[in-house]
C-alpha cells in the first residue's frame, strides 16, 4: 500500500489547475461514484437522523452533468451556508464542516474551507480527494471519467477505497451531541480518583477519551474531552498470535507515557503503551506485545480505518493533545467491535449480584474467613502460568495477616463480555504495608455455575 500524501501543485487559471489537480487524482474519479453512493447511504442513515433532529432529512446522490462529468450532489435543508468555524478548529472539526457544506449545496465554501484544512495539513489525504472533486466542477474543460477507463493502477484503487472507507467511517458515527449524559456499557464503576477513561469503538473507527467527573463511584458520570477518528490493524480486530496484523479486544489500562523524539517517525507525535497481553489474554494462550495507542507517520495525517500492525492510531494533533495530559498512567482503556451508550444511573441484575460476591470477597478477607473466601476462588484461578493449588497458601496468609485490615477501595469496575462474562477489578491492595502505599490489586472475575468467582488475583 502507497501512504504516500496525495500532492496538489497550484497553478493560476481556475480551468487549468482544476484540471492538472483531476489528472494527478486520474485514478480517484471512477471510485467518486460509490463516494456519492455511500453518502446518500449515510444520509438516509439513523446516524443522520440523529445529528439533523428536526431539520428536513436530506438525500444525496452522483449526477452527471452535460459535461459527463459526476458531481456530488446534496439536496438543500436547513443548515446556514454561512456557518463559520473558529480559527482554531481541529482538522477532524473542519472536515466534518466540509461535509455539512457539500450537504447544504454550498460547494464553494466547501472549496475555500478544504483548502484552508490542506494549507494547515497537507498531509491530509482525504482533504487532496476532495479538493480535486471540487475543482474539477469548476474546471474549463472538466475531466470525463470515461476517457480514464482501464488507466486505473492496483495500487491507486486500492488507496482510493482506504479512503472511501475512512469518508464513510466519518460520516458514519454517532455525533458527539447525541452521547450528551451517557456512558458505555462496559462501566460498572468508577472512582472519582481516575481522572480519564478511553473508549474505542472499532466499527466505528472513532476514539473516546473522557474527564472522569463521577462523585458517587457506583454513578459514573463522565465528559467527553475528545472524540476523534482511528486507524486499527490491517487484519481487523480480534488479536490472538503475534504478527497477526490484528487489534485486541478487551479491557486494558495505559502504562507509560512515550514522547515522539523518544520513538521512530511510525508512531508521530509519541504513543501511550497498553497492557497487551493482560491477564485474560494470558489465560487463553494469546501471544504479542507491543500495542499502543499512537501517532501517525509525518507523510500522513490520518492512516487507512484498517492500516495498523495492531496498535490503534490517532492523527498526530489529537496524539499531541493526549500525551500533555497529566496522570494518564493506569487510564482504563475499552476496545471493543461496538460501544453501547446507556445512561448512567442504569444498573442491571447481573451487576448487582457481581456487587454482593465482591462485598462477601472483602468481608471474608477482613474477617479472615478462609472457607468463605476460598470459595470465591475458581478452579480455573491462573497466575504466572500456576494454578489456585499453588497460590492459595499466600492468599491464605495474606487474608490472615494484619495487613489485611486495611481499607479496600475500588478504583474501577468495568463489565467485559465474549464468550464469558467477566468483570475487570481494580481494588487498593489491602496487602500493601504502611512503607508501600498507592499499590492496586487487580482481578478478573466470571461466572461459574451462575456464581461470580475470581480467576485471576495480582498486583498492578
Amino acid at each position: 500500500m502507497n501512504d504516500k500524501p496525495l500532492q496538489y501543485k497550484q497553478g493560476t487559471n481556475p480551468g487549468s489547475q482544476g484540471q492538472r489537480s483531476l489528472r494527478r487524482f486520474a485514478w480517484t474519479i471512477p471510485s467518486l461514484v460509490t463516494l456519492g453512493a455511500l453518502a446518500a447511504v449515510w444520509l438516509f442513515s439513523g446516524s443522520a437522523k440523529q445529528s439533523l433532529q428536526a431539520a428536513q432529512q436530506p438525500s444525496g446522490l452522483f449526477s452527471k452533468s452535460k459535461t459527463g462529468t459526476w458531481n456530488l450532489q446534496f439536496d438543500p435543508y436547513a443548515l446556514p451556508s454561512s456557518t463559520v468555524l473558529h480559527p482554531s478548529a481541529t482538522a477532524e472539526e473542519m472536515i466534518e464542516h466540509v461535509y455539512e457544506l457539500l450537504r447544504a449545496s454550498d460547494r464553494s465554501t466547501a472549496l475555500a474551507q478544504t483548502q484552508i484544512l490542506l494549507a494547515r495539513h497537507p498531509n491530509f489525504q482525504l482533504a487532496h480527494l476532495l479538493q480535486a472533486e471540487l475543482l474539477n466542477e469548476q474546471s474549463a474543460a472538466p475531466i470525463d471519467p470515461k476517457s480514464l477507463e482501464g488507466k486505473e493502477t492496483s495500487s491507486g484503487l486500492n488507496r482510493y477505497d482506504e479512503l472511501l472507507l475512512e469518508s464513510n467511517r466519518r460520516l458514519n458515527r454517532p455525533q458527539a451531541a447525541s452521547l450528551q449524559g451517557l456512558i458505555p456499557r462496559n462501566i460498572v464503576s468508577l472512582s472519582p480518583q481516575n481522572p480519564y477513561f478511553i473508549a474505542v469503538d472499532t466499527s466505528k473507527s472513532r476514539l473516546y477519551w473522557f474527564a472522569n467527573k463521577t462523585i458517587d463511584p457506583l454513578k459514573p458520570q463522565l465528559k467527553l474531552l475528545l472524540e476523534t477518528y482511528v486507524s486499527v490493524g490491517q487484519k481487523g480486530i480480534g488479536k490472538s498470535r503475534e504478527g497477526d496484523g490484528r487489534t485486541p479486544l478487551g479491557v486494558y489500562f495505559v502504562n507509560k507515557n512515550l514522547k515522539g523524539q523518544m520513538l521512530p517517525d511510525l508512531y508521530g507525535a509519541g504513543a501511550l503503551t497498553l497492557n497487551y497481553p493482560n491477564a485474560l489474554d494470558l489465560m487463553r494462550g494469546q501471544t504479542g506485545s507491543g500495542i499502543w495507542l499512537h501517532g501517525t507517520p509525518s507523510e500522513q495525517f490520518s492512516r487507512a480505518p484498517l492500516a495498523t500492525d495492531g496498535c490503534v492510531v490517532l492523527s498526530n494533533p489529537d496524539m499531541d493533545r493526549l500525551l500533555h495530559l497529566k496522570n494518564v498512567e493506569k487510564t482504563p482503556v475499552l476496545i471493543t467491535e461496538k460501544l453501547e451508550w446507556v445512561s448512567s444511573d442504569r444498573v442491571a441484575n447481573d451487576r448487582e449480584a457481581f456487587k454482593k460476591a465482591l462485598d462477601q470477597w472483602v468481608r471474608d478477607r477482613q474477617t479472615s474467613n478462609l472457607d468463605g473466601l476460598k470459595n470465591t476462588y475458581s478452579e480455573q484461578f491462573q497466575r504466572d502460568g500456576k494454578g489456585l493449588s499453588a497460590w492459595w497458601p499466600e492468599i491464605a496468609s495474606a487474608a490472615q495477616s494484619g495487613a489485611i485490615k486495611n481499607t479496600v477501595e475500588m478504583q474501577s469496575i468495568i463489565e467485559w463480555k465474549d464468550a464469558q462474562d467477566y468483570m475487570v477489578v481494580n481494588v487498593t491492595n489491602p496487602n500493601q504495608s504502611r512503607f508501600k502505599r498507592n499499590q492496586n490489586l487487580r482481578m478478573y472475575w466470571t461466572k461459574s455455575s451462575g456464581n461470580w468467582q475470581i480467576v485471576y488475583e495480582g498486583p498492578v
